[in-house]
């Protein structure tokens, strides 16, 4: 006899498997090619205002970064330091919008990239007797996926992206104690997880928001939203899987910063998209999680 308690956690995570992969190769990776269009041509048009005030009759470089920055060029005065703050800002808006490795985002190689992972989870997950937490982290799994290929692509993390991964995990984190209270576990048992996760969501974004505050930290805004993602996710298991996954997603950064380096394909002053790494240590904290 068939015992459906234990077969339905199972094929809600082979279902929650097919359908995050297809999520992955179908909107997901559609939504971050034109996630990435739309910031080189915002960055083309930056570029294209700088160069057609700087040709003859059409004002200076100083004009155009004022007025990026809000400043009235022809009216108020704005200082010198403004001047240089502005004109960095055009510069700065400019180059963050190269995009490299596009075909990445594609919907092939975001749906293998998909398969990869959701399959290790399923795996791991199934193997461990975790049918329900793989179930509910696989679309999260598919999700950061492409965030992080976004990431690496331009240097970006979507807020859509990591909004709909935020969605799921508060849904989850909400239901789950409803049924854990209607199956008789005791409300402070029930209800302590949840709480524990939106604290440790809470807790991690601020404590890398002020890394953020920092301007030789090299974080942005997007990696806070990214750490406040994985506290929420982690934080459900147990305190040390959040920092576990925060500490080796920058243990993991750090190696290949280093192996870049000393290749001579990065100097110590280029940029690192960091949201890959963050991505893949909270992954591996979820596994160490469930084992």
């Amino acid at each position: 006899m068939v015992n459906a308690a234990t077969v339905l956690p199972m094929v809600a995570a082979y279902v929650s498997a097919a359908v995050s992969v297809a999520l992955a190769a179908g909107p997901a990776s559609g939504f971050a090619r034109g996630y990435v269009d739309r910031l080189e041509h915002a960055g083309a048009d930056d570029a294209k205002d700088v160069a057609e005030v700087d040709a003859p009759g059409g004002g200076t470089a100083e004009q155009a970064a004022a007025g990026a920055v809000g400043f009235d060029a022809t009216g108020g005065e704005p200082t010198s330091g403004d001047r240089g703050r502005a004109d960095a800002d055009v510069q700065v808006r400019i180059h963050e919008v190269r995009v490299r490795a596009r075909g990445l985002l594609g919907g092939v190689p975001q749906g293998a990239l998909a398969v990869l992972l959701c399959g290790a989870t399923l795996v791991w997950g199934l193997s461990r007797g975790a049918e329900l937490d793989t179930a509910f982290a696989l679309p999260v799994v598919a999700l950061l996926g492409v965030a992080g290929s976004v990431d690496a692509v331009c240097h970006r993390l979507p807020d859509r992206l990591l909004g709909s991964a935020a969605l799921w995990l508060l849904a989850v984190t909400a239901l789950r104690p409803v049924a854990a209270l209607i199956a008789g576990i005791p409300a402070s048992a029930a209800l302590w997880p949840a709480g524990r996760a939106v604290l440790c969501a809470l807790g991690a974004g601020a404590a890398v928001f002020v890394m953020w505050l920092i301007p030789a930290s090299g974080m942005g805004l997007g990696d806070v939203k990214l750490c406040a993602l994985l506290g929420l996710w982690l934080g459900y298991a147990a305190v040390e899987y959040v920092v576990t996954g925060l500490v080796l997603g920058f243990v993991l950064a750090g190696l290949v910063a280093i192996g870049l380096m000393l290749t001579r394909r990065a100097g110590r002053k280029d940029m690192l998209a960091f949201g890959p790494y963050l991505a893949v240590g909270g992954w591996l904290a979820w596994l160490l999680a469930v084992a």
